[in-house]
């Protein structure tokens, strides 16, 4: 077992150069992923926000969509079940 563990450890200290090389590109891939992900987040952010303020501020665009409700049948039912209870 302790063969072994001295065999890990040349091959390590043989291969250190490498190994931290590769380590070191890894760290740089994921920083850079993780700040294009960030760019594109505040980037959509100030996009959305720019859109919203804009389309608010435009009175002359199109109106909201009205619409109308017919509660005849609701109000003939809850004016029937007051006039049971009352009977």
């Amino acid at each position: 077992m302790s063969q072994e563990k001295v065999d890990r450890y040349k091959e390590y200290k043989r291969n250190k150069d490498k190994i931290l090389k590769r380590e070191k590109l890894m760290r740089r891939i994921e920083i850079a992923v993780a700040a294009v992900v960030i760019a594109l987040f505040v980037c959509w952010f100030a996009w959305s926000a720019y859109n919203t303020v804009t389309r608010s501020g435009d009175e002359t665009a199109q109106a909201e969509p009205i619409t109308e409700l017919n509660a005849d049948g609701y109000t003939d039912y809850l004016g029937g079940l007051q006039s049971t209870f009352t009977e």
